[in-house]
């Protein structure tokens, strides 16, 4: 296994949280806009009922909460490294098994969902190489 620095595993596990609030603050613009929810993952724009809207509202303010998480967890990596672990399991892997469901009941597109698979897959590696890399160094 490579050995790093203090300082290299410290801004690599800060990167890794600045990635992540940017993607998952990204991530909101479509939990709020159905047009662009359609426009990225397909579906009927004429079916925005009032409890899609709230289902998307209760995920964008979760997805709002992690965003902040994350900065905070910037705030001081190393110590806070441990939420780059619970942002792989259990919230990666929901959203992966979840678009795997709705995928195998046609309620979106396998292909519109296989880039977001991709995306995830390459952030999750990355967070736990990352995550790795600073094991000598947690507190």
């Amino acid at each position: 296994m490579p050995t790093v620095s203090i300082e290299t595993a410290t801004l690599l596990v800060r990167i890794a949280f600045l990635l992540g609030a940017v993607v998952d603050g990204i991530a909101i613009i479509p939990m709020l806009s159905r047009r662009v929810g359609v426009a990225l993952f397909g579906g009927d724009l004429s079916r925005n009922s009032s409890e899609y809207r709230y289902a998307w509202s209760i995920a964008a303010s979760l997805m709002a909460g992690w965003t902040l998480l994350l900065l905070w967890g910037a705030a001081s990596p190393i110590e806070r490294r441990d939420i780059l672990l619970l942002t792989v399991f259990p919230v990666v892997t929901g959203i992966v098994f979840a678009t795997a469901i709705a995928a195998r009941r046609r309620i979106v597109l396998l292909s519109r969902v296989i880039p977001l698979w991709i995306h995830l897959g390459v952030g999750s590696l990355f967070y736990i190489m990352v995550y790795v890399l600073s094991i000598p160094f947690a507190p």
